[in-house]
């Protein structure tokens, strides 16, 4: 084989995404842009955010936009009504539980408390993936339902026979896997080891949901880049994890690049709401920087091709 055909083999295919529309006006405002301007060709939205709505609507006008619905039990409001997921929720309907808490609610606690928790978050989700089909209109046209999770919930062992029954009622095209090889990301030491940890355990966790995905034949991503730098997203940290992946030699992967260059303003922060500080972080604006300024692209174009998300769509079903 030659050098350019052996280069050819293993050149990378990406999608490019920002997670979190619809949580606020002003992170779907700075999504929206990078989609008009940049590499952006894939979007998660979600369901119970202050934008979500309005951000269904706009991304429903742009047929060559990959929209995912973002799985989420841990920030905003339930798309379910309050009475039926009150485990999860409090009087308002606000997620009362963040990712380390809710992984201790599923771990600890009686049988019977766990059961209903469980209960409340299969409802949940139920209602999200309902509310997601009725505002972006014939999933078909955009080749059928594709999934993520926020803090990758959907990839919670506790979760998995949850999540099962979910795809085998609703069989979705795609599932993203939080998949992304060990490797020294160029950022301070803190925050390395934080990302360092994160990535091995949400490896961890895809080594068996993965096999739930193969046995349901449902397409995922070989690769996630993003999880050691997950939320400081630079091009040279986007570079180290697709250096690290090159060297796994997988034929034509398909890597996700995770972005989230969308930020909370004062004007549009909900005090009812508890938002992680990761959001009003200045790396939010540095990941949309890169996502304009061509240094993504770049370095995109030194590992392979981003995929047209849209190349693939069937033709609209018959009673769209």
């Amino acid at each position: 084989m030659s050098g350019q055909n052996a280069a050819d083999q293993h050149a990378m295919r990406f999608i490019v995404h920002a997670d979190d529309c619809g949580l606020t006006p002003s992170i779907s405002a700075d999504i929206l842009d990078c989609l008009a301007h940049g590499p952006l060709n894939s979007v998660s939205v979600v369901m119970g955010g202050s934008d979500t709505k309005a951000s269904l609507q706009a991304l429903a006008g742009l047929p060559r936009t990959r929209v995912c619905l973002h799985l989420n039990i841990l920030e905003g409001r339930c798309s379910a009504p309050i009475g039926q997921v009150r485990p999860l929720v409090d009087e308002a309907g606000v997620f009362r539980y963040g990712l380390g808490q809710m992984l201790a609610a599923l771990a600890a606690g009686t049988a019977a408390r766990k059961k209903a928790l469980l209960f409340a978050i299969r409802t949940e989700l139920e209602a999200q993936i309902d509310a997601f089909a009725a505002g972006i209109g014939c999933l078909h046209q955009r080749s059928g339902l594709h999934l993520d999770g926020h803090l990758h919930i959907h990839c919670i062992p506790a979760l998995q026979q949850t999540m099962a029954e979910l795809m085998h009622e609703h069989r979705p095209s795609y599932v993203r896997l939080p998949n992304e090889p060990a490797h020294l990301a160029p950022l301070p030491l803190l925050p390395l080891l934080v990302g360092c940890a994160r990535r091995a355990l949400l490896t961890h966790w895809s080594a068996g949901f993965v096999r739930l995905l193969d046995s349901m034949g449902i397409a995922h991503n070989q690769y996630l880049c993003g999880l050691v730098a997950g939320g400081n997203l630079t091009a040279a940290r986007v570079a180290a994890s697709l250096s690290a992946i090159q060297l796994r030699r997988q034929p034509s992967p398909l890597v996700e690049i995770m972005c989230h260059p969308g930020g909370i303003s004062a004007q549009d922060a909900d005090s009812r709401i508890r938002h992680n500080g990761f959001y009003q972080s200045p790396a939010r604006q540095t990941e949309k920087k890169m996502l304009l300024d061509g240094s993504l692209s770049h370095v995109l174009a030194r590992y392979g091709t981003v995929t047209d998300v849209a190349a693939d769509t069937p033709p609209p079903c018959p009673t769209c």
